[in-house]
């Protein structure tokens, strides 16, 4: 359930010197940079393999068929793929990064605390949210070890979300940064971060942002969810 827009502070400071607002500033569990160049090497390996569906298909007649048809069903992937990858990187030339920061470096079930999310320009922002994740996977310690991996890892699944935070934006000028401060509750019976037997839980903030055009950007920030001593 999305929190009201009346609990948001908005405030448009100077950017010039990087002061917190709150104490503690999250970091994200993946560089941008690591994503944008993820998303570029899947989307061009697919786009080879449908080239490469193609050519099968023009020098076999017979599988001509059923060729084009896992050509189309690849490409189509494909083509998604680098347009994510092309937002990605026109977001990480044009948007200034987003930073997160809270009031705790723990925060325990059923506590609530303070948010604040930091936009610096030059941007035109039309929209902002915050939304509140907890995934949880299960990794197990292969007997073998198997293609230099000792550990395998089931699919990651979403236990909990909820929106956190959903205003609009605006112009920002260079040396200028708008925030938003928002409270922030845990659920009383979340899970604790980190590795309990084989189940790993994670919690994070995901930042998601719109700009002019087609361009938006999304970025994610861990979250230390424990038990208070």
């Amino acid at each position: 359930m999305a929190q009201g827009n009346t609990e948001v502070e908005t405030a448009v400071v100077s950017s010039d010197e990087d002061q917190p607002t709150l104490p503690v500033r999250l970091e994200s569990p993946q560089t941008n940079g690591g994503r944008l160049a993820g998303t570029w090497f899947f989307g061009l390996l697919l786009s080879c393999i449908t080239y490469g569906c193609l050519v099968l298909g023009q020098n076999h007649p017979e599988m001509y068929y059923a060729v084009i048809a896992a050509a189309v069903v690849i490409g189509l992937l494909a083509a998604l793929l680098v347009w994510s990858a092309l937002q990605q990187t026109l977001a990480f030339l044009l948007i200034p990064a987003t930073t997160l920061e809270v009031e705790f470096e723990s925060v325990a079930p059923g506590a609530t605390m303070r948010f604040c999310v930091k936009q610096p320009g030059p941007i035109f922002l039309k929209s902002i949210r915050a939304n509140l994740i907890c995934i949880q996977r299960r990794e197990r310690k292969l007997p073998i070890q198997k293609e230099g991996r000792s550990r395998s890892r089931d699919p990651e699944r979403i236990l909990y979300q909820e929106n956190i935070l959903d205003t609009d934006g605006g112009w920002l000028f260079p040396g200028q940064t708008r925030q938003w401060i928002a409270p922030l509750t845990i659920p009383e019976d979340a899970q604790d971060s980190g590795k309990a037997d084989s189940q790993v839980t994670q919690w994070r903030i995901e930042v998601w942002g719109r700009t002019h055009m087609f361009v938006g950007f999304m970025r994610q920030y861990t979250l230390k969810v424990r038990q208070a001593d």
